[in-house]
Formats: structure tokens, sequence, C-alpha cells
């Protein structure tokens, strides 16, 4: 197994997204997790309507799905009932067409199909660092860079790269 190098360049919020006729508006992380890990089916439970909670989750090995258990504050684990969905488009079609589910993306591909729900009172933005739920933005190699990749990665990290990570992403400096 070869150990691999890394290299920050920001930060990615993971947005929770419901159907958009869905009413709940806000999520704590107690419900996200409850949620997630199958234990409330019922989205009166935090202030929906009667109507049963379908979890939409990435397949075990997605990053995204690693960062988001990441960020759960207590078992780290999706309900083995979850439906699976292989790609964020995926999540996206599948959340835009059952008026039940929930699921979880990058903010950064958010669109109208879905409508993010705010946890912990935040909804995710490139302006809010405390988001809760972020996952590293990390350039990756299975060696460290020299000559023109180096000076690619320490321009991604300056000031000029950083303005341009910061229009979707939260950037470095938080």
């Amino acid at each position: 197994e070869t150990a691999l190098w890394a290299a920050p360049i920001g930060y990615d919020p993971i947005a929770i997204v419901v159907h958009p006729e869905n009413p709940v508006v806000e999520l704590s992380l107690e419900q996200l997790e409850q949620i997630f890990q199958g234990q409330l089916a019922d989205w009166s439970a935090v202030g929906g309507e009667n109507l049963p909670i379908t979890v939409v989750s990435r397949e075990t090995g997605s990053g995204t799905r690693l960062a988001f258990e990441a960020t759960l504050p207590a078992s780290r684990r999706v309900t083995p009932g979850a439906r699976l969905a292989f790609s964020s488009e995926a999540v996206i079609r599948m959340v835009g067409q059952e008026r039940g589910a929930v699921g979880y993306v990058s903010a950064g591909l958010l669109d109208a199909r879905v409508r993010p729900v705010a946890v912990a009172g935040m909804l995710p933005s490139p302006l809010l660092t405390a988001y809760p739920l972020q996952s590293p933005l990390l350039i990756v190699g299975r060696h460290e860079p020299e000559g023109d990749y180096r000076a690619l990665i320490a321009w991604m990290q300056g000031p000029v790269g950083q303005a341009i990570v910061a229009q979707r992403y939260l950037p470095l400096a938080r």
C-alpha cells in the first residue's frame, strides 16, 4: 500500500437536501444523526408532514459519504436501509423525485431539483466557516509535486486561487 501526498485547497460544505415541497427547513445535528441512522422514520418527528423518511446515501467508499459520516457527532453509520446513490447527481435526482427523501451532496452542486435544509441553524455557504458539515478539498498524488505542479498548488493556496475557491467553497483561511 502506497502512502499518498495531499495538500488542502479549501473546504466543501456538505448540504443536507430534501424535496423542494418538504416543509422542514432546519434540523439539529442530533435529529440529522437520528434520521441517517434510521432512528427517526417519519418527518412528523421533526416538525414536518406525516410522511415516511427515505434516507438516500452515497455508497460505501464514496469520499462524500466518508466526510459526511466523519462529521456526525456519534456512531457515524448510515442506516443499512438507506437507498444508495452512486453519484452526487443520483442523490439530487432521487431526492428531487421523492417527497419524503433526504440526502447529502456537495453544496457546490445544489440546483432547483432539491432544497438545502439548515443544520444547527445554518445553511451551507462559502461565507459560513462555522457550518458543521464540511469536507476538506485536497489535491492528492502519489508523491510530492515538483516544479510547475508545485507552483500550481501554491497558486491555488494563495490569494488569487483562494478567491476562486471561495466562490463555491470555504477557503483555507477561516
